[in-house]
Parts: C-alpha cells; sequence; structure tokens
C-alpha cells in the first residue's frame, strides 16, 4: 500500500479540536463552527492525534516555535449549501481527505509522498453540519510517534 493509499486509509478525525494561533496570517474556519481553526496554528494534545478523536479538554495551543504534536495547514469549505442534508460520514471524509493531500504540498512546499509528515482533518459529523450549519475542514499535519518543531509551512 503506497502513502496516498495509507493517508486514505489512516485518515484521523481530530473532532472537537480547538487551538489558538500561532501565525498572524492565518484563514480562520468559519463563523458557524465551534472549533475557529486557523492555517498555520499549532498544539499539543494530552491523547495524542494518532487514530483517535481528539477532544477540546485535550488541546492546548502552543507557538509554531515550540515542540508541538499538530498544525493545521488547510481550512476549507464544502460544497454543500447551509440548506443541504448531510451527505453522510463516508462522503465528508472523502471530501475531507482529497482536499487536505490537495493543500498538502502548496503549504509544505514537499509532496505528501515524500514527506515524513501524516495527515488528518477535523470535519464536520452530522451534528454540527445540521445543527450548526458546519461545512468546515480542517487539515493537520503531524509526525507519526515525534514532535514537530517550527512551523511546516514553507517560506
Amino acid at each position: 500500500m503506497g502513502r496516498r493509499q495509507m493517508v486514505m486509509a489512516g485518515m484521523a478525525v481530530l473532532g472537537l479540536l480547538l487551538a489558538a494561533g500561532c501565525d498572524d496570517d492565518t484563514e480562520q474556519a468559519g463563523a458557524s463552527t465551534l472549533f475557529h481553526l486557523k492555517t498555520g496554528e499549532c498544539f499539543d494534545s494530552s491523547a495524542g492525534t494518532e487514530g483517535r478523536t481528539v477532544e477540546v479538554k485535550d488541546v492546548t495551543s502552543v507557538p509554531c516555535p515550540d515542540a508541538h504534536e499538530g498544525e493545521v495547514f488547510a481550512v476549507v469549505a464544502h460544497p454543500a449549501a447551509d440548506d443541504a442534508d448531510y451527505p453522510g460520514d463516508d462522503a465528508v471524509a472523502d471530501f475531507a481527505a482529497g482536499e487536505c493531500l490537495q493543500h498538502f504540498a502548496p503549504y509544505t512546499g514537499a509532496g505528501y509522498d515524500d514527506s515524513d509528515l501524516e495527515v488528518a482533518s477535523v470535519r464536520p459529523d452530522r451534528d454540527s453540519w445540521s445543527d450548526k450549519d458546519d461545512r468546515e475542514v480542517a487539515c493537520v499535519l503531524y509526525k507519526k510517534d515525534a514532535t514537530l518543531t517550527g512551523s511546516r509551512r514553507k517560506a
């Protein structure tokens, strides 16, 4: 299985994630979301980021120059209208995976297959989609079994 297939199989949902900024030049997730994630934000999680849901109580914002577990590298809006029915977990996960992979190289300056980083996403679930018109997906990069130091945004 190649890295591209592995990311599709291994996309973790970092649900209910809350981080606060490490970069003033950020794009904030939509006002409808509770999470207010921004491109360029870095965080630590007392629960770790790999393969599990991370809750708000687990997350601490950190400056990107310090050691951290994750960095938001893109925030994108699902194209569905505000009044659209929830398309299902698989459809939202597929959208998130495709968008995150598409935004990886422009942010990091390297292709996903050529990097040592992993990709995860924060995406709406049925409740946030319906109750809050949440259509935002935040893409997060992390390093398996290691921390990051400094932002991975290309200069």
